[in-house]
C-alpha cells in the first residue's frame, strides 16, 4: 500500500531527519487522527519537543502535507513508519493533559496539592504527568514544597506560590477554579466610631473573602487570589497603623486635618457617617496639581472657606483643620459646583487622576485656561505645556548609514523615542528640557516604516529610503546618495560586457547585467525577475563573469537543472571555471576552488554549514521561489550563507501570499523589512496604501521584463480554453461525489472532496475503487492530438496526476500516436527531452506537472495542453513556458481542458485571485489580495 509514498517521500527527506522520524515512531509520539477511505486518507498527530504537528498522507497517490509546511520532515516519515506498523495499535490523538495547582483554604493556612487533568479525569500526581511539561516557576514550587512537611504553604513562599500560579493552566481553590493576579488588591483606610471618639485602621475592603498573613500577604476577592497592597502609603504611615490607632474627642481637628488628607492621597479612605461639624465658610472648588514622572496627576476638591475648613466627600461633608463645627452646606450650589467641575476639567471630586501624555497636554492647552476655581501646584505645568514649534524631520546620510532625528526649536528629540509615541497613538512627545512638542503625524503616517528601518541600523539598501525621506523632509540628497540611487534605477551606463562571454545581449539584457554589476559593486542584492524565457542564465552568467577573481561564487539550483546551468556556462563563458556540488563524489570538491560552484537546494540544506563556511563573493538562487517559505529548512540555510551580493532569479516572485517577498529579501538583503511581525503588521491586509509602499520599497531591488515588452523576437502565445462534456458515467460518478462532500466543516476534508471532485471531472476512474469509465475530457485531448499530429505539430500535454497519464498514453497507444513521457521515476530525463526536441521526435510529450514545470527547454513544440487546472496559475504559466521561450519561432498555442459545469470553471476564478496578488506586490496590476479560507473553499461546490 506505501512503497510508492515511501520512495517518493524518502526521495525528499534526508537521512537525519528520517532517523528523527524513525525515532519519534518507535517512542509512541504518533497518534491517529481519522481517516478518509474515499481518498484513502490518513491523518496523524505526531508529538515533537511538546510541540504537535498534522500529517495527512494518500499512500494512493503518493502525496503527503505535514502542518510544518516544509517539502520533507521528519513528521511525515514518522506517520509513515506509524502507518505501516499498523494503525490498530495506535492511539486517537486527544488533547494533552495538564497541571492542576489545587488550593484549599482555612482560616490561617493556604494548603497545596498537584493533579493532573486527563480530559474529563482528575488525577493525582504524578498519574498521568508522563511527558508533561512543567514550568520552572512549578516545578520549583513542587521541589520547595518537599521541605514543607506537609501541603500547608509556608507565609515566607507566598511570592513563590504566586510566581507558579501565574503560570499554572489551572488553579482551583476550594475545588472552584479560580484566576491569579499579581497586581496587588490595597488596604482600605477605615473610621469607625468608638465609644470616646474614632478608630482608624488599615482593613481589607468588605468585597475581600479570605486573607492569608505572610510575605506577602495574600487576598482572596471577586474570584482572584492576589497579593494584599498598600497603595501610596510610606513605610512610616504602614508603620504607625500596624494597630488601630485611636482619636478621642479632643484630638478631632488633628484626626480630620492631618490624619485623614494625608491617608486619603495614598489610599481609600471610608470614613464615618457621624462625624461632626467643625467650621463655617463659602464654597469653591480646588485643583490640586501633581507632576509624577509622564504622569500628571489632578486631584480636584469642593471646599468650604478660604483657607478651607471642611470638604465635600461624595456626599458628606467632612471638617478640616482646627475647627469644631461644619458650616452650613448649600446643596444646590455644591450640585452646581461638580457639574461645573465636570464640564470644565472631566474631574470628580476627591478623586485622584492620573493622565499620560495627549490627555495631560489636552487638559493644560484646552481645559485649564478655563478653569474658574483655584489652581495649586502649577509649577506641575510647564513639563506639559507644548512650545510653539513642531517636530520637524532632520535627516542625514552619512558615510552609507541613514540618521533620523527631530527638532523643535533648539530640542532635538531621538527618532526612537517619536516612534515609541507615534506607536501608541499619541500626539505629542515630551523634550528634554520643558515642555511637549506636536508629533508630525501625518508625515510619520507616510514614512513611519522606512524610519523604523533606520533606527533598526539596516544597511545601505535603505539609499532609496534615505532619499526619499530627504525629499519629504525638504533636504537634498548628497551626491553619493544620489548616485547610487540612480544607480538601482537602472541609471547604469558604464559597464561593458566582458571578453570571453560567447553571447550577444540584447538592449534588455544588457541592461539587467548592468543592474547586476552595480548592485554587486554595492555589496547589494536583488531580484531578476524577468519572464520565463528572457535570458535570466545569460545575464548573471555575464555578471559572474566580469567578477571573475573578486572570489568564488555559488548558484543554487533546482536538481532537475544543475547541468543546464553547467551546459550554459560552458557555452556562453567558457573562461569560467565550473564544477558541480552534487553527488557523492563531493566531499573531495573544495568548494571555494572554482569560480562557480553549482547545487542543487537539498544539497544546501544537507551541507548548509560546509557551504556557510565560504566568504562567496557572490551567490545566485535560481528558481529562488524555493525559498518562499522563511521557516523551511531551505530558507534558513539560504540565509547562513556568507556573501557580498546576493541575486535571485525568478519569473514568479511571489505565488501565494506577500510573506513570501519578506523570506526573499531577508535573503538578498538582510533586515530589509525589519522583523516578520512588523512586516504582517504594515502588509498583511493588503490595503492599497499599504502595497503602494511595498511597492515603492522593493521596486529598486526588482528588475522585471515582461515577454511583451522586451521580447519582440519571441512569436505571439495564444491561450484558449477547450469545454470538454462530461460522460453520462462520469457524470453521475462526479455528482455522487459532490453530494458526498456537503455539509464538511473541516478545511482538510473540503480539499479532499475537492480532490476527488478534481478527479471525476478528468477521468472517472481516478477515484478510489472505481471501475473503468468513459472520460470525456481524454475524447477532447485525443480529437486535439490527432489534429496536432496530422498537421505535423508536437504537442506538450501537462497533468499533475501520473494516474491520469496513465490513461491518456493507452489511449494514445490505441491511436498509433508515438509520444514521449517524463515524470517522478523517469532515469535519463536529458535522453527523453533530448529524443523530443530532435528534428525527428515524436508529437507529443506527456509531463507530470511537477517533474516537468521548471527548468526545461522545449522549443520544438508548439502546442501546451494542460490536462487539469491547478490552483495557482504561475504554475501552468512556467509549464507553458517550456514552449514559449527564446529561440522558439513558431506560435505557441496553451490550451487548457476544463470540464463542463464542474468544479474546475470555479478553479478559473481563483487562479485569477492568485494572479491579482503576484500583480499588486510587483506594480504591474492594482489588485487587492485576498486569502482563501474554509468557507471559501467550500462555495466551490455550489453549482458543481
Amino acid at each position: 500500500m506505501t512503497p510508492a509514498l515511501r520512495s517518493a517521500l524518502g526521495a525528499v527527506v534526508p537521512p537525519p531527519a528520517r532517523g528523527g522520524g524513525d525515532r519519534v515512531a518507535a517512542g509512541g509520539k504518533v497518534q491517529l487522527a481519522g481517516r478518509d477511505a474515499g481518498t484513502d486518507g490518513w491523518s496523524f498527530a505526531v508529538h515533537v519537543g511538546g510541540d504537535r504537528f498534522d500529517v495527512e498522507l494518500w499512500p494512493g497517490d503518493a502525496e503527503w502535507e505535514c502542518s510544518c509546511e516544509a517539502d520533507g520532515c521528519a513528521h511525515a516519515w514518522a506517520a509513515l513508519q506509524a502507518l505501516e506498523a499498523g494503525v490498530d495499535s495506535l492511539q486517537a490523538a486527544k488533547e494533552p493533559p495538564r497541571l492542576v495547582l489545587q488550593l484549599t483554604a482555612d482560616e490561617r493556612w493556604l494548603r497545596l496539592g498537584v493533579a493532573v487533568r486527563d480530559g474529563d479525569r482528575l488525577l493525582r500526581f504524578p498519574d498521568g504527568a508522563a511527558g508533561l511539561s512543567i514550568e520552572p516557576t512549578i516545578r520549583h514550587l513542587m521541589k520547595l514544597s518537599a521541605d514543607w512537611g506537609g501541603d500547608r504553604v509556608p507565609s515566607r513562599q507566598h511570592r513563590q506560590l504566586i510566581a507558579a500560579l501565574l503560570d499554572a493552566d489551572e488553579v482551583t481553590l476550594d475545588g472552584r477554579e479560580i484566576d491569579i493576579s499579581k497586581i496587588p488588591r490595597d488596604v482600605v483606610a477605615r473610621v469607625e466610631p468608638t465609644g470616646a471618639g474614632w478608630r482608624v485602621s488599615l482593613t481589607d475592603d468588605d468585597a475581600v473573602e479570605h486573607a492569608w498573613e505572610g510575605d506577602p500577604a495574600l487576598v482572596f476577592a471577586e474570584g482572584t487570589l492576589r497579593p494584599r497592597g498598600y497603595g501610596r502609603l510610606s513605610k512610616v504611615q504602614r508603620h504607625q497603623l500596624a494597630n488601630p490607632l485611636l482619636f478621642d474627642k479632643r484630638e478631632l481637628p488633628r484626626l480630620t486635618a492631618e490624619w485623614l488628607p494625608a491617608l486619603a492621597k495614598a489610599i481609600t479612605v471610608l470614613r464615618a457617617a457621624d462625624l461632626p461639624e467643625v467650621a463655617s465658610g463659602g464654597l469653591r472648588t480646588v485643583v490640586e496639581l501633581f507632576a509624577s514622572g509622564p504622569l500628571l496627576e489632578a486631584t480636584a476638591r469642593v471646599v468650604y472657606g478660604d483657607p478651607a475648613v471642611a470638604e465635600l466627600v461624595g456626599d458628606q461633608l467632612l471638617p478640616l483643620g482646627g475647627v469644631s463645627t461644619l458650616p452650613a452646606r448649600d446643596r444646590r450650589a455644591e450640585r452646581a459646583m461638580l457639574t461645573r467641575l465636570d464640564r470644565e476639567l472631566g474631574l470628580r471630586p476627591g478623586r485622584r487622576t492620573r493622565m499620560e501624555s495627549d490627555r495631560a497636554v489636552r487638559f493644560v492647552k484646552d481645559r485649564l485656561p478655563g478653569f474658574t476655581g483655584d489652581v495649586v501646584g502649577r509649577d506641575a505645568l510647564s513639563r506639559f505645556t507644548p512650545t510653539s514649534d513642531r517636530l520637524a524631520p532632520i535627516v542625514r546620510w552619512r558615510k552609507g548609514a541613514l540618521d533620523v532625528a527631530f527638532g523643535s526649536g533648539q530640542a532635538l528629540v531621538g527618532s526612537q523615542r517619536v516612534l515609541d509615541a507615534w506607536r501608541r497613538g499619541e500626539g505629542w512627545v515630551s523634550l528634554a528640557g520643558e515642555g511637549v512638542a506636536e508629533l508630525p503625524r501625518d508625515w510619520l503616517d507616510e514614512h513611519a516604516e522606512l524610519l523604523e528601518l533606520a533606527t533598526s541600523g539596516a544597511g545601505g539598501h535603505l539609499a532609496p529610503a534615505a532619499a526619499a525621506l530627504m525629499e519629504s523632509a525638504g533636504t537634498s540628497p548628497p551626491p553619493d546618495l544620489a548616485s547610487l540611487v540612480d544607480g538601482l534605477r537602472g541609471g547604469v551606463t558604464e559597464h561593458d560586457v566582458p571578453a570571453g562571454l560567447e553571447a550577444e545581449l540584447r538592449p534588455y539584457q544588457l541592461d539587467g547585467y548592468r543592474w547586476l554589476r552595480f548592485l554587486g559593486e554595492q555589496e547589494l542584492g536583488g531580484v531578476l525577475a524577468d519572464d520565463m524565457g528572457l535570458g535570466k542564465t545569460v545575464q548573471t552568467l555575464a555578471a559572474l563573469l566580469a567578477d571573475r577573481g573578486a572570489g568564488p561564487a555559488l548558484v543554487v539550483a533546482p536538481t532537475s537543472v544543475l547541468r543546464n546551468w553547467a551546459n550554459e556556462a560552458d557555452r556562453f563563458a567558457p573562461e569560467l571555471s565550473v564544477a558541480v556540488w552534487h553527488g557523492t563524489r563531493r566531499d573531495k570538491l573544495d568548494p571555494a576552488g572554482q569560480d562557480v560552484l553549482i547545487t542543487s537546494y537539498a544539497l544546501m540544506r544537507l551541507d548548509a554549514e560546509r557551504l556557510a563556511d565560504v566568504a562567496w563573493r557572490t551567490v545566485v538562487l535560481d528558481e529562488a521561489q524555493a525559498i518562499k517559505n522563511a521557516d523551511s529548512q531551505t530558507a534558513r540555510a539560504a540565509r547562513t550563507l556568507k556573501a557580498e551580493r546576493r541575486i535571485a532569479l525568478t519569473g514568479t516572485p511571489i505565488e501565494n501570499h506577500l510573506g513570501e517577498l519578506w523570506s526573499l529579501f531577508e535573503f538578498l538583503n538582510p533586515g530589509f523589512f525589519g522583523p516578520r511581525r512588523r512586516f504582517d503588521e504594515r502588509f498583511g491586509a493588503g490595503s492599497e496604501a499599504a502595497l503602494a509602499a511595498l511597492r515603492a520599497r522593493i521596486r529598486p531591488f526588482v528588475l522585471r521584463r515582461l515577454k511583451s515588452e522586451v521580447a519582440r523576437d519571441l512569436p505571439p502565445r495564444t491561450e484558449t480554453i477547450l469545454t470538454c462534456p462530461l460522460s453520462p458515467p462520469q457524470r453521475d460518478a462526479y455528482d455522487a461525489v459532490r453530494r458526498g462532500a456537503r455539509g464538511l466543516q473541516e478545511r482538510m476534508q473540503v480539499l479532499a472532496a475537492l480532490t476527488r471532485l478534481r478527479q471525476a471531472a478528468c477521468d472517472a476512474t481516478l477515484l478510489p475503487d472505481a471501475e473503468p469509465t468513459p472520460s470525456g475530457k481524454l475524447d477532447v485531448l485525443m480529437e486535439a492530438l490527432e489534429e496536432v499530429a496530422d498537421e505535423g505539430c508536437r504537442a506538450l500535454v501537462f497533468s499533475q496526476w501520473t494516474s491520469l497519464l496513465d490513461r491518456a498514453q493507452k489511449r494514445l497507444d490505441g491511436l498509433g500516436i508515438d509520444y514521449v513521457r517524463l515524470d517522478g521515476s523517469t532515469k535519463n530525463r536529458q535522453a527523453v527531452i533530448d529524443t523530443f526536441q530532435s528534428d525527428d521526435g515524436p508529437p507529443v510529450f506527456l509531463l507530470s506537472l511537477k517533474a516537468g514545470g521548471t527548468g526545461l527547454n522545449l522549443t520544438a513544440a508548439d502546442y501546451v495542453l494542460h490536462l487539469d487546472p491547478w490552483w495557482n496559475p504561475a504554475v501552468e504559466r512556467q509549464a507553458t513556458d517550456r514552449a514559449h521561450r527564446i529561440g522558439q519561432h513558431k506560435p505557441v498555442v496553451s490550451c487548457r481542458l476544463i470540464a463542463q459545469d464542474s468544479v474546475e470553471e470555479r478553479i478559473l476564478d481563483l487562479q485569477d485571485v492568485k494572479k491579482d496578488l503576484a500583480d499588486a506586490a510587483l506594480g504591474t496590476d492594482g489588485g487587492f489580495v485576498k486569502s482563501l479560507n474554509a468557507q471559501e473553499l467550500r462555495s466551490l461546490f455550489e453549482g458543481a
